[in-house]
This record gives structure tokens, sequence and C-alpha cells, in this order.
């Protein structure tokens, strides 16, 4: 009796849910065509429950309860909700989402539709730009976009990133694209906005908080960047930050905290092994063996362990948006906090930002843009140096046997190498060499709209950017770095701004059902000036005044300053000319005046035009189910690069001290000055003409889009400096010569895998340049004096030059029969070169200067970007893979690495695998202590090719019904992981990165860069 009670009181609770679910069906069509849309996703609202529709349309559903809410969403219309009620059939017509459909592009100092759009625009989104962490937005854009090339150079924190748009089109002015932040052109320029001094350099775009970024768009041909003129030649990044949007106001906070470690460390030998190597390297010499049981060193001081570490990263960030109809507002603030995984360095940003937006009238509107940004940083030096090389190079040579501390020393740590000379303790130059930036930018502009008449409004707009820098560094006696000068100081400082007057008028008029234009006509002004002013000091008996206090240094030197300035003037006009919503021209052009070039050249004038045809609008495809969008675009025109410093073209005289002057009664002395430049009255811009033909597809509906673009620049008129007779007084100027040629493929394809319960959505981008210098205007090459680089005509920039390695000689009777090397006889052991050719073009026996060929280059075959995203009813995967195939990297830490000399530590290979009798390697030498092989090869020279997952999050995002029972409009938390795989054939730790930063001409070298981090993350996204 008592079972059959509980049953029956247990089928009592359970009745009134049995009786609440309920089937539901229908069908879901298109509200236009009335055709059925197959696949659509039906989800109940707050829950994992749902499915999609079948081939018809048709769907079934169970729901629990009345009070159900369905959610009905296909990609490309509206999302629909309906309360469930009492029905047991829902048929649904889903609008087209016309929004997304005429997608809003922004383009130069205006926007148009993306069905509308003539030019190659790229767009990327913030949330694209979250996805990885940064500490600069330029570092987010690797892989997002086609033919954009991003290059980080330097793991530092807050360190510079090379930016290619559709290759590198100069030599010695910037290859670096023009940045527009809200309508301000933002000086980027390093030269001219980051401070000297004697401290790492940080990167200018480092001062933008990322998170404050709605969208950026990438203009890449010269139809979208010849509204830029002067500046549009190495492609326009766009920036959109984010506004207020009208109704209820909303608050934001966004954190993350993470850790980061290198990604990779060199297998290095330990010091029992060191030990072994120098008593064989001091054996083959002839000498006796230095060490007696090299066992007993064990492994000794990992120096490359000392030397990184596990680093905290984090970021928080708190907004406000808002407004009503009339007035809309955007507030944020922001901290960012990176220690870098090298030990001393780090970097701080404070932000802050608002934007305003304000209706005056129907007729008049004003708008402001203002941020301020402030950041700290510590650096350590990488990379090469000039009295020591940087902190990488010092903890991958530093003898193993050595101890990171000696108290006998001033500073308590060991000084010498023991063997070496130059080499310094890791540990000591990167605790003890302080270098502090503080750096301050106020960027913003002010802008007013007057509607004239319907359809024709003038705007103006004054924006500044305004940045102050001060650099302090200190090196106390007893480093290695500061052994000549006895303990070392400075102080640096930096003030910049940029104004800008933008002025523009603009009509757009629908003439009837078959005609638009828009037409727009402006008048722009730009100046810029900065000053610098740098004191050092040497000589420090007490290191605890620092840089606090100059005038206590034995060895004070003269303060240095410097002035610059540049102004510029342009007339700026487009027309779009739309035909039936077919047919599309855009014609453009600008006329730059510059400051900076010579008389009668400072004007230059740059056209571009355009055509777009929409075929899909046309009848006979009215039947052509499977093409949802088919649009043709073709543009050329002229774009031009002025990124010199100014008064290049003039003749520049400086102090030379004193001068005696015989007058034949007696000696006069007296101060002169001499020129310090020899002055090019004909300078002007270089010039980049560029054709593109693209073609716009989506089929399925869609689900699928395409955009695949071929285009070919040349860019003529060369700022290359160029030798000059010795009989001018100069060894070299700055002419108008040479050309460089690009050419390539953009392709992006977008697509949805899956859109249901389960969705799947995946980008894919790729780019292929071929980069080519068609004219030198001289003889011969030219040498860039570091990793191999040389310019050569019909060669691209980037092009290794060097002797051909050829294996190790195996006997002695093989190094006899061989070309030698010159003033040197070869022996088995040794490094074996080619011999290529003689004075007479033929091999001669001797290895020599007619035996350098070329060796590789840093241009890749073609770079591409993938991701993936997964939805799962609250559940987001994404995974983002990014790579470069074919690219080549000269690895100069291999010079020492590889040398088995004894003189510093090696590759654990290289010095275990040492070419012995019993061991006859053909790649690694021989251990000789007199081996002076330090020949630049191939062997040098490696494949730099790579594939890398950049990223991968998991997010959850909490269901409505608990937000609104918490009273929280959003929730999501997340983990991700950034550089977390790499599969690469390079030996180095990054087959990223160039040791000299920007510099356009000596690109694809490592030596001692600064790795990247592999970092693991977790964060939040909480909106109220």
């Amino acid at each position: 009796m008592k079972r059959l009670l509980l049953i029956g009181l247990l089928f009592c609770w359970l009745l009134p849910g049995v009786y609440a679910q309920q089937q539901i069906s229908g069908r879901v069509t298109d509200a236009l065509t009335g055709e059925s849309l197959p696949g659509a996703a039906i989800i109940v609202k707050g829950t994992s429950i749902g499915t999609v529709t079948d081939v018809n349309g048709n769907y079934r559903l169970e729901v629990s309860g009345t009070d159900a809410v369905l959610v009905f969403s296909f990609i490309g219309y509206l999302q629909e909700e309906l309360q469930v009620g009492s029905r047991a059939s829902i048929n649904i017509a889903l609008s087209p989402d016309l929004e997304q459909l005429d997608e809003v592009v922004v383009i130069g100092y205006g926007s148009v539709k993306k069905s509308d759009l003539t030019g190659s625009v790229a767009s990327v989104k913030a949330e694209d730009l979250k996805a990885v962490p940064v500490t600069s937005f330029d570092q987010a854009l690797q892989g997002r976009a086609a033919g954009v090339q991003v290059i980080q150079s330097t793991g530092a924190p807050g360190g510079e990133t090379n930016i290619r748009i559709r290759g590198t089109s100069s030599v010695n002015a910037s290859s670096e694209p023009l940045y527009v932040i809200d309508g301000m052109l933002v000086n980027s320029n390093g030269g001219e906005m980051s401070i000297g001094g004697r401290g790492p350099r940080i990167g200018a775009l480092s001062t933008i908080n990322p998170n404050d970024i709605e969208s950026i768009e990438v203009l890449k041909d010269a139809s979208a960047t010849a509204i830029y003129g002067s500046r549009g030649a190495n492609g326009v990044i766009l920036i959109t930050t984010k506004r207020g949007k009208a109704g209820k106001g909303t608050v934001n906070f966004e954190s993350y905290y993470g850790v980061q470690e290198v990604a990779k460390k060199l297998d290095l030998l330990n010091a029992a092994q060191f030990a072994d190597l120098i008593n064989e390297a001091n054996v083959n010499a002839g000498r006796a063996p230095v060490y007696v049981n090299p066992d007993r060193f064990g492994e000794g001081t990992d120096w490359q362990e000392e030397l990184f570490q596990t680093a905290p990263i984090a970021n928080y960030q708190l907004s406000f948006t808002g407004g009503n109809e009339n007035t809309k507002y955007a507030v944020s603030g922001g901290y960012f906090t990176q220690d870098g995984i090298v030990i001393g360095s780090d970097f701080n940003r404070y932000s802050f930002r608002v934007n305003l937006d304000s209706d005056i009238s129907d007729r008049f509107t004003i708008g402001s843009n203002l941020s301020y940004n402030r950041l700290s940083s510590n650096g350590v030096l990488t990379g090469p140096g000039t009295i020591v090389p940087g902190v990488i190079t010092n903890a991958i040579q530093f003898n193993p046997m050595a101890p990171v501390y000696d108290p006998t020393q001033p500073l308590g740590y060991t000084f010498e190498h023991l063997l070496k000379a130059g080499i310094a303790n890791p540990v000591a130059e990167a605790r003890e060499y302080e270098s502090v930036t503080t750096t301050s930018r106020i960027l913003g502009n002010m802008s007013a709209q007057y509607e004239i008449i319907k359809g024709l409004a003038l705007r103006s707009s004054f924006g500044i950017d305004g940045l102050t820098s001060k650099s302090n560094t200190f090196g106390p006696n007893g480093l290695k770095r500061t052994e000549g000068s006895q303990g070392e100081a400075s102080v640096s400082t930096l003030e910049a701004l940029t104004w800008l007057n933008t002025n523009t008028l603009t009509y757009d008029k629908e003439i009837s059902d078959e005609h638009r234009i828009n037409v727009l006509a402006g008048l722009e002004l730009q100046k810029f000036r900065n000053e610098s002013l740098g004191a050092y000091a040497f000589g420090f008996s007490d290191p605890r005044t620092g840089w606090h206090n100059l005038g206590a240094a034995e060895n004070p030197q003269n303060p240095g300053n410097g002035e610059l300035e540049w102004s510029m003037l342009s007339y700026l006009g487009r027309i779009n000319y739309s035909l039936k919503n077919k047919y599309l021209i855009t014609l453009s052009g600008r006329i730059d005046g510059s400051s900076k070039f010579a008389e009668g050249n400072k004007y230059g004038y740059f056209p571009s035009g355009a055509i777009a045809w929409k075929v899909a609008e046309e009848p006979f495809m009215s039947n052509v189910n499977f093409v949802h969008d088919l649009k043709l675009r073709a543009s050329y025109g002229w774009t031009g690069n002025q990124a010199i410093g100014p008064y290049q073209s003039l003749a520049l005289v400086a102090p030379f001290g004193q001068g005696v002057f015989n007058t034949g009664s007696g000696a006069v002395v007296f101060l002169g000055k001499e020129p310090t430049s020899f002055p090019n009255l004909d300078l002007k811009w270089e010039t980049t003409e560029q054709a593109n033909i693209g073609i716009d597809l989506a089929l399925l509906k869609g689900r699928l889009g395409i955009t695949a673009e071929v285009y070919h620049k040349n860019t003529v008129d060369l700022l290359l400096g160029t030798p000059i007779p010795y009989t001018s007084g100069f060894g070299s100027t700055l002419l108008n010569v040479g050309n460089v040629e690009n050419r390539g493929v953009d392709l992006s394809i977008n697509s949805v895998n899956i859109d249901g319960k389960l969705s799947w959505n995946t980008a894919l981008n790729f780019s292929l340049n071929r980069n080519k210098i068609t004219n030198l205007a001289r003889e011969g090459d030219i040498f860039m004096g570091a990793g191999g680089n040389i310019l050569r005509e019909g060669e691209p920039i980037g092009t290794f030059f060097g002797y051909v390695f050829d294996g190790i000689f195996q006997s002695n009777d093989e190094a006899a029969a061989s070309p030698t090397i010159v003033g040197q006889q070869p022996q088995a052991g040794d490094r074996r070169y080619r011999d290529i050719s003689g004075p007479d073009g033929v091999p001669d026996g001797v290895i020599n200067d007619f035996d350098r060929t070329i060796i590789g280059s840093a241009q890749p075959d073609f770079a591409w970007g993938l991701n993936n995203e997964l939805s799962y009813s609250n559940f987001t995967l994404s995974f983002f893979f990014q790579g470069s195939q074919g690219n080549e990297m000269v690895n100069m830490n291999l010079i020492n690495l590889e040398n088995v000399n004894g003189q510093q530590n090696v590759l654990a290979e290289a010095g275990l695998n040492r070419w012995t009798p019993e061991n006859p390697s053909n790649r690694y030498a021989r251990a000789l202590a007199t081996a002076t092989d330090n020949v630049f090869s191939s062997r040098f020279v490696e494949d730099a090719s790579y594939l890398r997952l950049k990223n991968i999050t998991l997010s959850y995002n909490l269901p409505a019904s608990i937000l609104g029972k918490i009273k929280v409009a959003n929730l999501r938390i997340y983990a991700s992981a950034t550089n977390l795989w790499t599969l690469t054939d390079y030996s180095g730790y990054d087959p990223e990165g160039n040791a000299y930063g920007h510099t356009t001409n000596l690109v694809g070298v490592d030596d001692g860069n600064y790795p990247q981090a592999k970092t693991y993350l977790l964060g939040l996204n909480l909106g109220f």
C-alpha cells in the first residue's frame, strides 16, 4: 500500500510536467519570395533545446509549457522571436537583413554600402581584434586580411610591428601604411614619434588602446587609397572607435589575466659538455687541455633559465555607452599591464576615451573623439649591440661553467665570460641596466556638419595628435656594457604635435530610380613639429643617484637637441556614380603639397579610377539560384610616398670646430661651419602605379562568400640613397632613382558550414606577392652591411648574398685537392664552400668574392590565415591558424652557436656531433681553438616557413534565463591560449621577427631577437 501511495504521489508530481510538453511544428520561409529556408535554426530561448528545418523548410520541436519562446534565425535574415502560447503549429516568414546585405564600409572621408564598393577594402571586426591579447592593435591584424603581411619583429612588450600591404614598395622611404583613427591621420613614424636615447624603442602605435576599436578597414588598391594621395602608396588602415547608440545606457566590464612563457628554448651544451669541447678544441690546436675531469662541472648554469621568466599579463576595461535621439556618448577607461618573458622588461598602459555625437538640429550635428593614453615601460636591450650584444645573445653564448653571482665583483655578478671578449653576464645586463620610458599621448578631433540643402553637406574637423615622451637610462660601473664608460646615464625627452584641419563638401543625390551620384570635394591642412633633447654622462663612481643627477658624473657630455617640422596642403575630390544600381564608377584624385620636397616639386597629383558591375542584378541571372551575389571590379591609379625626413632637399650646415687661416702676417684661428649633406634640388615624390581586378561572389544564399583579386604595382622615382662622386664632398645623397614592382593575388573565403543548433563558420585568407627591384639606376649591387642583405636589379628586397656551404672536408687529401679560401689552407673537419666563379666567370680554384651568390630571400611564396568558429548552445570554440611559406631567415646566432672553437657556448647538436675522425659529420666542423671561420654562407640561411596555432579560445555565455535572475545583460567567460603550437624547420627561437625593426631594406635577420611568448589566459565580459 505504501508503495502504491508513493507511486501515486510521484505520478501526480510528474503529471503536470508531462502534460506541459507539447509538439510544435511549422515551416520557415523567405518573406519576400515565399521560398522555403532549409537549415534555419529554431531554438527554445534560454535553453539548449533546438532543431533545424529540413530541405522543405519544415521543422518539428517539443517544448515545455505555453510560456516557451522560440527563436528563429537564418544567415542573411532578421532574427524573430515568438511565444508558443496554445499553438501547435507556427509558420514564420523571415525578412532579409538588408543592413547585413548592405553593410556599410568606411572608406576615405566617407562610407559606402559594401555592395557599392568599387575599390579593394578588407574589414576586420572588434571580435577578431579581441581574440589575441596584444599591446598594440596592429599586432592583432596578423593573418586577418588578405594582402596584409604583419611581422611581429620583436616579442618585447610594446615592441614594434612591421606591416606590408601588398608588398614592399620602397627602399629608403617607409613602407608602413598610413593609419587614420576616426578621421585623424596618425603619425606612426618611429623616427619622429619614438624617443631616441640609449634604450630600446617602443612602437608608436602601442599608445592606442585596442579595446576602444570597433572595426578596421584596410584600403589596398589605388582606387581606395588615392584619396590619401602622397601617403597612400603603402596602403591605408582606417580605425573606427566605439560610439554610443540611442537607447538605454549600458555598462560593460572586460578583463583577462594570464601568464606568458617563452615558446621555445635552444638546446645548448651544459657545463660538463662545454668543458670537454674546450679541451678538444685546444688539443686540436696543439695546446694542452684546460680542464681535468670535465664531468665534475655537471649541468652548470642554464643561462636561458636564468634570463627567461613566467610573466603575468592582465587587462581591465570599463565602458559606458548610451544616449537619446539627439546626443550619444561612449566613455571608456582601461588598464593594461604586461611583464616581459625576459627579466627586467615590462609595459603598462593607462587609457581613457570619450566619444560624443550630438544633433543640434535636423541639419546641424557635432561630434568629438578624444583619447588620452599614458604608458610606462622598462626595456632590456636585445638584438645587435655596439659595445656588447643584447641579452638574448649573451644568454645563449655565456659560459655555462660560470655562476650567475660573484660576491667579489662590485655588483655581485660574474663579470667576465672568461673566454670570449664582448660577451656579458645576461642576468646582470637585464637587471642592472635600467631603461625606463614614459609616454603620454592625446589623440582626438572635433567635427561639425551642416546640411546646406537636402543632399549637400559641409563638414569641418580639427584634430590633434600630441605626444610627450621621456626616456631615462642608467648603467652602473661594473657591467660589461659600461666597462669603457665607468658607468653611464642618459635623459632624453621628446615633444611632438600634429594638427590636422579637414574640410569637405559632399553632395549625395538620387536623381532617379536609375541614377545616383555622390560627389566629395575637400581641402586639408596638416602640420607636424617635434623637439628633442638628450643629455648623457659617463663616469659614475657612486651609482646611487643614477640618472637623477647627471652632474655627479666625472665625464658629462655636451647635450644634444633637435627639431623637425613639416607641413602639407592638400586638395581632394571623389565622384561615385551608380547607374541602375548595377554599373558603378568611382573617380578620385588628390593634390598634395609637401614642405619636404624641393621648390618646383612640392606638389604632386594622384588620380585613380574604378568601375564595378553587379552581375547578379542582371535579368539573365534571375534564374541562377545558387548565385546569391556577383560583382566584378577593376581599378587603376597612382599614389605617392613622402615618408622621408624633412630638409633632405636642402644644403644643411653645422659647425666643424676651429680652423686656422694663414694670412702671411700670422695665423688666424676661427670658428667655421661645413655642409653636412649634398642638396638635391630636384627631390620629389615616389609614385606608385597600381592596377587591380577583383571579383566578389556569394553562393548558396550567402553561405559561401569569395573575394579574389589580382594586382600589379610599379613604384618609380624611388627615394633612394645613391652613391655620388666623392669630388662632391659626400659619398651619397637621396635621389629619385630606381623602380620596384609588386605583383600578387589576394583571396578571401568566408563560409557558413553549419547553421543551426550547432553552427560552424570558417574564414580563410590567402596572399601571394612577388616583389622585384626592376631598376637601381646604378651598376652593381647595394650591400646593406648586415645579414647578407643586398639590393640587386631583378631580385626582391630582402635578398641574401653569400657563399654556398658545401659540407665538411672529410680528409686532408680532400681538403688539399679542393678550392682554398684566400689566406687559409683548410684541413679535414673544416667547412667547405662551393667554387662558383672567378675573374673570367669560371671557377678558378680559389674561394673569394667571385664565389658569393644569392643564397635566399626573406620574401614568402605565400602567407595565409584560417579562423574557425563553432558554437553549440551557449558554448563557442574558435581556433585561428596563421602561417607563411617559402620565406627564409638569416640566423646570425648560428655563426657563433655552430662555431666549436670553445670560445662561447654552442648548440648541443653542433657541439656533440662535431666532426671527428670517428664521427665524420658533413654538417658541423671540428673543434679548433684557433678557428676563425666566420664566413657568411648559406649555412646560416634557414627555411623560416611556419604554421602556427595563433589562438584557440573556448567561451561560454550565460543563458538568458539565468541572466534575468541576476539582473545582468550578458556574461561571457572564456579561456584562451596564444602561440600555443608552431610547426617550423627554423632552428632559432622564432621564425618571425627582424633584428632591425622597421628598416625597409634590411629584413629577415635574427640576431638575438626578443622571442615571442606563449600565453594562457582567463577572461570575462560583463554587461549591465
